[in-house]
């Protein structure tokens, strides 16, 4: 009987897995004679601090492709003439960097031209509404979740669900990391929670994007992660601390004045109902209708039950044990995130200068009220390790683990849809929600 490698069955099952999202860029232009404007073919083009690099033609164009995002300088090099260097070159996902180099020629001796690249005020492969934000750009930001980095862009706002872009809903949203897609597969949502230590750029889509992209409406969120370094080690951290405090204005939710308490225990409506005439119109509008105790103690007393029987006294007394809880927050909300990376130790440059950029991200968030839970928890951890094949090839793995502690906002008598509760907005919702919310 022939049997199958497992590795060929492993391979089998990983390949569906791989994702097309775009996670690199390209370098392109025409280099030519700065005396008589003709092209120049043979001209080297090389990236510097790279192993990637390219030749002009016979119409003097070159292109490099797959260049990861990030600031570069570049190098034209031909004999017979000076060196012409590029600086500042910025390389952003999914789109061509256009840099046009001219040569001066040299008899014996010269010096090297060096040129700062200027970004380009209208990107001609551009058709879409998109903004590409860079790591410097995140730390310089107050903001502790990527979430908060998406709504200080143009069309983009935080709604209860997550972010909302051009008005759709979160589940009409893309979100990726290096090119793999992190939308739930019952609900859709985007699961967002992206160490920020971990980011090396961020490009948002927000209209007019590419067939390549599926099952989108909104927008595309496209998160491309770093690298460790080939020769040392860099590392950051994140800590936000919020002492336990009230997430809502006003009285205690717990008083005996808060809007569920004070129809059941206000001495004026609690013994014959909120519509006696103690309260005006007005007062009674603010307020849930209660019938009073005495209305509860007539149906006990009038059941054939004789077990539950009450008096009106009794039963105020039952209500006041069973809702005798004090929620209160006594626990912080806290952000912790933490990232390091560079080369693995000791076999690192036998495999291809291997190295690794791991992080990890925690969050507590406590709900404006206890439910079944009493916060909102996640732990998200990540590890990229990236080999260098050969000079024009390299190979990136990388791992995700995640785990989510929240509520439901439904009870059990519809089917789950994957979605959590998280902010306060989403707590408070649940008094005013009328279909399946606990």
């Amino acid at each position: 009987m022939k049997k199958t490698p497992i590795f060929i069955v492993l391979i089998c099952l990983w390949l569906p897995s791989f994702s097309f999202a775009g996670t690199t860029g390209k370098l392109a232009g025409r280099v030519t004679d700065a005396s008589t404007g003709s092209a120049l073919p043979g001209v080297n083009v090389i990236v510097e601090g790279t192993t990637i690099g390219a030749a002009t033609n016979a119409n003097g164009y070159y292109v490099i492709l797959n260049v990861p995002p990030g600031k570069y300088s570049l190098k034209f090099s031909m004999i017979g003439y000076a060196e012409y260097r590029i600086k500042n070159a910025l390389v952003e996902i999914d789109l061509t960097t256009t840099l046009n180099a001219k040569l001066t020629s040299k008899v014996i001796s010269g010096k090297e031209v060096v040129v700062v690249a200027e970004r380009p005020i209208v990107a001609r492969d551009v058709s879409a509404s998109m903004v590409n934000i860079r790591s410097k750009d995140v730390s310089e930001l107050p903001v502790q979740t990527i979430n908060q980095v998406l709504t200080l862009q143009a069309g983009i706002e935080q709604g209860t669900r997550g972010i909302v872009i051009r008005g759709g809903g979160p589940n009409q949203t893309a979100f990726m990391v290096d090119g793999l897609s992190l939308n739930d597969e019952r609900s859709n949502i985007p699961y967002a929670a992206v160490s920020l230590s971990s980011v090396k750029e961020i490009q948002v889509q927000t209209g007019g994007f590419n067939a390549e992209y599926g099952n989108v409406r909104s927008g595309i969120v496209n998160v491309i992660t770093r690298e460790g370094g080939k020769t040392r080690y860099a590392g950051s951290a994140i800590f936000r601390y919020s002492p336990p405090r009230p997430k809502h204005f006003g009285r205690s939710l717990y008083g005996p004045d808060s809007y569920f308490n004070r129809p059941h225990l206000d001495p004026a409506v609690c013994w014959t109902g909120t519509n006696n005439g103690a309260w005006d119109e007005y007062t009674q509008h603010q307020y849930s209708f209660f019938e009073g105790w005495n209305a509860v103690s007539d149906a006990t007393m009038q059941d054939s039950d004789p077990t539950n029987d009450l008096t009106p006294a009794g039963a105020k007394r039952l209500y006041e044990w069973q809702h005798r809880r004090q929620g209160d927050i006594k626990k912080p909300d806290y952000v912790v995130d933490v990232g390091f990376g560079g080369p693995v130790p000791l076999i690192g440059q036998k495999l291809g200068d291997l190295r690794f950029y791991a992080t990890h991200f925690r969050e507590r968030s406590m709900f404006v009220f206890p439910l079944s839970r009493s916060s909102y928890s996640d732990n998200h951890t990540q590890l990229k390790m990236t080999s260098d094949l050969s000079p024009s090839m390299k190979l990136v793995v990388t791992g995700l683990y995640s785990e989510v502690y929240s509520v439901s906002p439904y009870n059990w008598t519809t089917t789950p849809t994957g979605r959590v509760l998280k902010g306060t907005e989403e707590v408070a919702n649940l008094l005013n929600s009328g279909s399946g919310a606990s």
